[in-house]
């Protein structure tokens, strides 16, 4: 990564975007904004962020970002430290017509969690939550992540078709490496691996025609860039025009390569979800 992880570490510690900025009376909140959501009788805590020009009334897009296994945790913080939070704080002032065009959820789950079973539905649902509470446009949710992140793009995506006007899923992939089965057993990997869209094609099959933009690092250490070619030869086996960049000198860590691209967030932005006539239910009838 081209930033050091102790740099980012004392901007998030520093930056006034950090935590919700007290907005004059009349003004709404922005920055990023606490919220907690319940799913059955556990209480899970995510970030929401909110541009500093915020205009209610505004149908916003909103971009949810799912963390790695270095963000595990329950505190609401470790999430923002890498990743699409850190890019935020480190561009919004600078790049404002870019990083003031969306709504952003961050959700978070402790280890040896996955995005998959629970940890997947607390993640939809603090989305959901945030559409309704910003009065967000639905039909402009996009879905990205890194490594963890990444699978759980995959896989969330793959079980709710149709949610998502696209995703961006970045050095992750379908099948789970052998080191990380070893270090971090769980119910929740052992589910995740027997369920019916552990496979390349069903994954692809599932995403129908989902728009996708898939990146990996070449040199990846951790998760190899196999996980990313194997997916996306599925996607274009079943029809599917998807995107792929891998970058031949990157290893995992590819976050600040995609999110400071001008070009990714253009063509993100871009995709919306199709909408029915207004007249296609009458017209059903007759």
């Amino acid at each position: 990564m081209k930033t050091s992880a102790l740099l980012l570490a004392l901007l998030l510690l520093l930056s006034p975007l950090t935590r919700a900025q007290n907005a004059p009376a009349g003004r709404p909140e922005t920055g990023f904004l606490k919220r907690t959501v319940t799913v059955g009788s556990r209480t899970y805590a995510y970030r929401v962020y909110v541009p500093e020009d915020y205009k209610p009334g505004k149908a916003y897009p909103v971009v949810m970002y799912l963390h790695g296994v270095g963000e595990w945790g329950q505190d609401n913080e470790q999430q923002m430290g890498h990743g699409l939070g850190s890019v935020i704080q480190l561009y919004s002032h600078k790049q404002p017509e870019r990083f003031g065009a969306f709504l952003a959820v961050f959700p978070q789950v402790a280890a040896p969690e996955l995005w998959f079973g629970e940890g997947a539905e607390q993640a939809l649902k603090a989305l959901d939550q945030t559409v309704a509470e910003f009065k967000a446009d639905p039909s402009r949710l996009y879905l990205t992540g890194l490594s963890l992140g990444g699978y759980g793009t995959w896989c969330i995506a793959a079980q709710h078709p149709g949610k998502f006007a696209a995703i961006a899923p970045m050095a992750g992939g379908v099948l789970v490496p052998s080191w990380f089965d070893q270090a971090f057993p769980s119910p929740s990997l052992t589910a995740y691996k027997t369920q019916p869209l552990y496979t390349y094609a069903a994954t692809a099959k599932a995403l129908g025609s989902t728009p996708v933009w898939v990146f990996h690092g070449a040199k990846d250490e951790v998760v190899p860039v196999a996980e990313s070619r194997q997916m996306v030869a599925a996607l274009k086996a079943a029809g599917h025009a998807a995107k792929y960049t891998e970058y031949p000198a990157e290893g995992h860590f590819i976050i600040d390569n995609v999110y400071t691209d001008a070009t990714f967030w253009q063509w993100l932005l871009a995709q919306k979800l199709p909408t029915a006539p207004a007249n296609a239910a009458a017209s059903t009838k007759h």
